[in-house]
């Protein structure tokens, strides 16, 4: 039994070292509030009062020194809904390594559409709503550039920061179309399939300043006869500059384009975001304005729309704050943006002309 117990010992201590070099880390945050949201205008007049979470998630990383510079890493990005108990893998999340030559991940993770959320400041406890860079400036009137959300099946390197530089490259082998459509080459006729997508972004960051540009070029797979498909494009270039007294300023810019195979034409729309906000002490205050041009080949139905923002937080500590914020989002006649990540949370999406607004309570706890 003594023998058993040394033997035992023995293997813990050879066992320590290789511990040592692996760092587990777990983090998260309850993101959650009451919200009123509102559509009107077109015959349309739907209104929802509910509590509503707010991508609330439990992340775990893992980082394994490899020697000579080299890292294994993982992230698990859990996304849980604390007004129902829902609980799923939805955040970022993969697997890769790193070292001086950068950060290669395999996984889904978020590129191009959430290039310009450093605009807008820490924007602690408001709603996904309050995000009109993910929502308007993601959206040709409706149809969501990148899905508005993390783009699976990816393969990322992201360079090292050379003097404020820094950039991204990445390739997905299945952007859309859902699981059942991922690598399948025998997809039924009249459901394209997932399509390839690739995506890069060069960044500045320096001081002050901020600045970047994205593209993206996602496209549908079309294999049998009389498919319909829609290629995607967008273009977006950001700019920002934070002041000493905690002004932050921002502009963007966002062409993008949904590229048809049939002869209804092609639909392009630029579109514009300025974000303004302001810190001092535990207080912030934030306003957004973002509008999204006349859509081509749209028969003329006017499809553009505007949307803006204005909200107050307050930070009781470095990890919980809560604030209180409105959104105002108004559609031309053939307008049907939505607000951001709202119909995919369950509430009622916006109809041709529909305009829609939120009044939102909410507060943020990070761990």
């Amino acid at each position: 039994m003594q023998k058993k117990l040394i033997a035992a010992a023995v293997a813990g201590l050879i066992a320590v070292p290789a511990l040592a070099q692996t760092n587990v880390t777990i983090s998260g945050n309850i993101r959650a509030g009451w919200e009123q949201y509102k559509l009107s205008g077109n015959g349309g007049h739907d209104a929802e009062s509910r509590v509503s979470d707010q991508s609330s998630g439990l992340r775990f990383n893992v980082v394994e020194d490899l020697g000579g510079g080299l890292k294994a890493w993982m992230q698990l990005d859990y996304r849980g809904a604390v007004d129902t108990g829902n609980l799923a893998n939805s955040g970022n999340s993969g697997v890769g390594f790193m070292g001086n030559w950068g950060k290669f991940t395999i996984g889904r993770w978020d590129v191009h559409y959430n290039e310009t959320a450093g605009l807008l400041g820490a924007n602690r406890a408001g709603s996904l709503q309050t995000m009109l860079h993910n929502g308007l400036l993601s959206q040709v009137n409706g149809t969501s550039i990148t899905n508005a959300s993390r783009t699976p099946n990816i393969l990322m390197w992201d360079s090292p920061n050379w003097n404020g530089f820094s950039g991204r490259l990445a390739y997905s082998t299945a952007w859309s179309g859902g699981a059942a459509n991922e690598g399948n080459s025998t997809v039924a006729a009249g459901n394209p399939g997932g399509g390839s997508a690739w995506t890069g972004a060069v960044r500045y960051q320096n001081g002050p300043w901020a600045a970047g540009y994205s593209y993206w070029a996602g496209n549908q797979e079309a294999r049998g006869g009389g498919l319909n498909t829609v290629d995607q494009r967008g273009h977006r270039l950001n700019l920002g500059y934070t002041f000493a007294m905690g002004l932050k300023l921002g502009i963007a810019y966002d062409r993008s384009s949904l590229n048809r195979n049939n002869n209804l034409g092609d639909n392009r729309r630029s579109a514009w975001y300025l974000p303004v906000s302001y810190s001092w002490g535990p207080h912030a205050v934030y306003f957004q304005y973002a509008r999204a041009g006349q859509m081509t080949n749209d028969g003329g139905t006017n499809s553009g729309a505007n949307a803006w923002n204005i909200g107050y937080d307050y930070a009781f500590s470095k990890r919980t704050s809560a604030g209180i914020f409105y959104t105002k989002l108004n559609n031309n006649r053939g307008g049907s943006y939505d607000l951001f990540a709202l119909p995919a949370n369950g509430a009622t999406a916006t109809a041709a002309g529909e305009d829609a607004r939120q009044f939102y309570i909410g507060m943020n706890h990070s761990f």
